[in-house]
């Protein structure tokens, strides 16, 4: 039976931390007393997991450290830097799910079915009780929901091995990927100056809006009105030609300085045309008037149209994450719509 110890500290980084800069204290055995110290430091390798791990980080001055989990009391991503499960909560706050329920440092989600950000299980560390008995009641809880059930969980997650014993082989990955408001605003002045389009930024979707949004029918329409009125500022841009017809939609929210952009759309017929551009375009103009300084999204790893798009925007990787799933269970069929450009899809 696989078996994970209880957290004796919930810490707010893992194993997809690597690369950051980070702030420990951890307890040192000193004589016959233990001392606690500070170590500031890039983590450059987490190993063994979190059942037996050690985080070696190297301080300003080359030295390198390793320090034990079991010995350390608290350790934090040093701002203005996220940790990928800070960037998970702050990606989740931006598309809320219609029910949620806190299991120790795993969050519970459920609205209906259209999102797998808003349907699955947010994983920030080890679960609080055995891992057998997490995932129990995780399919006990989506089973009375009529839902999958699913794990989201940074990619490396240290329980990797854990897992796949326990069967919850499925796998779908996506990324969370970040960009400068500033950059995004450079990347598209050619389109904020294109004459033929008629660009609008509203407060609200109307009903077209909603029908191109992609996944969006009248058994999921409660997840995404409901996700769209939760957060506020936002906008709803309107791209339209000459004539009236909408090409394009995009939506964001501003939270504090980060501005997450949820959709990206375009008619299937306008494609290959700079529509996606001109919205991405409108977005960041939005963001800069609002104050943010940082953009985020989150779409699927083999979205490879989307992808290609938003690193030419100047979009780079924060952080890798999977879904996982039982593996006596199929993927979701309304998971997998072809996203091309920036369909909101996960």
């Amino acid at each position: 039976m696989p078996f994970l110890p209880a957290a004796k500290v919930r810490l707010d980084v893992g194993p997809a931390d690597v690369g950051r800069r980070l702030t420990i204290r951890y307890r040192e055995k000193d004589g016959l007393s233990r001392t606690e110290n500070e170590l500031v430091g890039v983590l450059y390798r987490w190993s063994g997991g979190f059942t037996d791990g050690i985080l070696r980080l190297r301080r300003r001055d080359g030295t390198e450290v390793g320090v034990r989990l079991a010995d350390i009391v608290s350790a934090r991503v040093v701002p203005p830097e996220l940790s990928a499960y800070a960037m998970q909560r702050l990606c989740q706050q931006g598309w809320p799910p219609l029910h949620e329920k806190d299991l120790g440092p795993w969050v519970l989600r459920a609205s209906c079915g259209a999102t797998g950000r808003a349907n699955s299980v947010r994983v920030a560390g080890l679960p609080q009780g055995s891992l057998d008995s997490t995932l129990a009641e995780v399919r006990k809880w989506y089973g009375k929901r009529e839902l999958p059930p699913r794990l989201q969980m940074p990619i490396p997650s240290g329980m990797r091995v854990e897992l796949d014993e326990a069967d919850w082989t499925g796998r779908r990955t996506s990324r969370v990927m970040v960009a400068p408001v500033s950059k995004l605003l450079n990347a598209t002045l050619e389109a904020q100056e294109r004459g033929d389009l008629d660009i609008s930024v509203e407060d609200e979707p109307n009903s077209q809006f909603l029908h191109m949004t992609a996944g969006y029918d009248r058994h999921t329409a409660p997840e995404f009105e409901h996700a769209y009125a939760a957060v506020r500022p936002a906008a709803f841009v309107y791209c339209r030609d000459s004539q009236g017809e909408l090409l394009g939609i995009g939506h964001a929210v501003l939270q504090e300085t980060w501005a997450g952009a949820t959709t990206v759309q375009t008619v299937r017929q306008s494609r290959r045309r700079g529509i996606a551009t001109a919205v991405a375009a409108a977005m960041a103009r939005w963001a800069h008037e609002q104050g943010a300084n940082n953009w985020y999204l989150q779409l699927y790893e083999d979205n490879s149209a989307a992808l290609g798009f938003y690193e030419h925007l100047g979009f780079a990787t924060h952080h890798k994450y999977e879904y996982r799933w039982p593996g006596d269970l199929s993927e979701p069929e309304v998971w997998s719509v072809d996203d091309d450009k920036g369909r909101r899809t996960d």
